[in-house]
Parts: C-alpha cells; structure tokens; sequence
C-alpha cells in the first residue's frame, strides 16, 4: 500500500515536472521569437510531441494485443496437448481396467438383484 502511494506521489511530480517545463519552454519561445509566434512554436511543439506519444502508444497497443493473442494460443496449444496427453493414458488405461470394472459391476448387479428378491 505504501509503495503504491510513492508510485503515485512520483507519478505527480513527473506530470508536474513536465508542466512546468513545457510553461518554462513557451515563457523561453514568447521571449525569444515574440508572443504569437512564440506561442504558435509552444503549440507546435506540443502538437509534435502529442503526436509521438500517440504514436507510441499506438505500436505499444498493437505489441501488447499480439502478445495476448499470442499467450492465447500458447495456452490454447498446452491445454490440447495437456488433454491429448490425458485421453491417451485413458486409452491405454481402459483395456487394463475393464476386467475389473467388469467383475464391479457383476457384483453390484448380483447385489441389487439379490434385495429385490427379498
């Protein structure tokens, strides 16, 4: 619980400390170039830099949907490898126990028969 307040006590002064400097950087460009252009290179500036977070997020979605398909899959192969594994120890199992389930069933029945009579 802790942990996650640091987290998020760090996460704050990151996005804080990314406001300033973008406030910092368009006080620097009005100085330098003048209010309206100043202020048109600020916004050019963070239209840029918007465009390549989205971008990034972008290659980052697609990366983390393949990856989930891909787990998918992978669970998907085990899980039929896992049942094919188990379907053939059946196989092989059932000859073995049928004598058995064989001689189970003889004596249930024999049972049953034997408290209908009565």
């Amino acid at each position: 619980m802790t942990s996650a307040i640091f987290f998020g006590v760090a996460g704050l002064a990151f996005v804080a400390a990314v406001f300033l400097g973008g406030a910092a950087g368009t006080v620097a460009l009005v100085e330098r170039f003048g209010v309206a252009e100043g202020l048109a290179l600020s916004g050019v500036a963070v239209a840029l830099v918007g465009g390549v977070a989205l971008a990034i997020q972008a290659i980052l979605s697609r990366r983390t949907r393949y990856r989930a398909r891909l787990a998918a899959q992978r669970r998907s192969e085990a899980l039929a490898e896992v049942a094919d594994d188990g379907l053939r120890r059946t196989r092989e199992a059932i000859p073995a126990t049928l004598p058995a389930v064989a001689a189970l069933s003889f004596a249930l029945t024999t049972m049953l028969l034997r408290q209908s009579k009565r």
